[in-house]
């Protein structure tokens, strides 16, 4: 399904204040003001953020096109937000993105609700801000991180990685590595330095403990290249909640280091546009 796209009315950088923390962030604004909700963009983590960057910025754009009032930003540490990125936490990422939801409430007061969409670790921040927030609007989980303690072993692979292709061997093991960091010292991951209480906050992570708080529709998406079953995880994900669905999109894994540059996935635009869209209209099929 294609759309024709007109260009948002405004799009504004600011400045808002996340516990005394300055974290910057660009408004999209629509031509018109309709009664649709207002969705907050939570970004992938650090190198993963850099090379889905364009395509969130064509996201957001799509959206505003469409009457959604949009808001993107940069957590503390990463991007124009203040702050280094290794004294940032799962804590601090989390009541960035409330204060994204609190300035859009301000700014965009005709509203119906706040709704958020979050890439990758930005899924994960998007579901725990959305239940601490206590919003209404629908929650767009793209290719979440369930499973903290995995993803972290991602972090860790990359060093490794990297050690190999430095050294030509690994001269610090997994176990090295974590110790490391637990003595106070920081592993360094894509040109980004991963703390020990870091490592251990995401270890203690899986957003598949208990029943999930939140009660507006979700949607789940699995990226793949192929038409097939979504992982297995994300299903268990979908099961928590009281109204979730998880889909399948084909896309490439755009928040990778891919040999083509992707600067647009129409298929995930088009799949939550439509989501949105549902719910604006009060359509709210499982």
């Amino acid at each position: 399904m294609s759309h024709a796209r007109e260009p948002a009315r405004v799009e504004s950088p600011i400045y808002f204040e996340s516990e005394g923390r300055r974290v910057f962030g660009v408004l999209h604004e629509p031509a018109d003001r309709p009664a649709r909700p207002a969705i907050v963009l939570c970004a992938a983590l650090a190198e993963e953020k850099l090379w889905a960057h364009r395509v969130f910025v064509n996201l957001a754009r799509d959206f505003a096109a469409r009457g959604f009032p949009v808001l993107r930003f940069d957590t503390w540490g990463e991007g124009d937000s203040e702050g280094d990125f290794e004294q940032a936490t799962l804590a601090t990422r989390v009541a960035d993105a409330c204060a994204a939801a609190r300035l859009l409430r301000e700014r965009q007061p005709h509203a119906t609700a706040v709704g958020w969409l979050g890439l990758r670790l930005g899924g994960t921040i998007a579901a725990l801000a959305a239940e601490r927030d206590g919003s209404k609007g629908p929650l767009v989980l793209v290719e979440p991180v369930i499973s903290g303690a995995d993803y972290v072993q991602e972090l860790l692979r990359i060093n490794l990685a990297t050690q190999l292709a430095v050294h030509k061997e690994i001269r610090r093991n997994r176990q090295a590595l974590v110790a490391a960091m637990r003595s106070g010292a920081t592993v360094n991951v894509d040109g980004y330095e991963l703390t020990g209480s870091f490592h251990d906050e995401l270890s203690a992570l899986d957003l598949r403990r208990g029943p999930r708080a939140y009660d507006a529709p979700v949607l789940i998406v699995a990226i793949a290249r192929t038409d097939g079953p979504p992982p297995a995880p994300q299903g268990e994900l979908a099961a928590l909640y009281r109204s979730a669905r998880v889909q399948t999109v084909r896309e490439e894994p755009f928040w990778k280091e891919l040999r083509a540059y992707v600067a647009r996935a129409q298929r995930l635009s088009d799949a939550t546009l439509q989501f949105f869209e549902e719910f604006a209209d009060g359509r709210r099929a499982r």
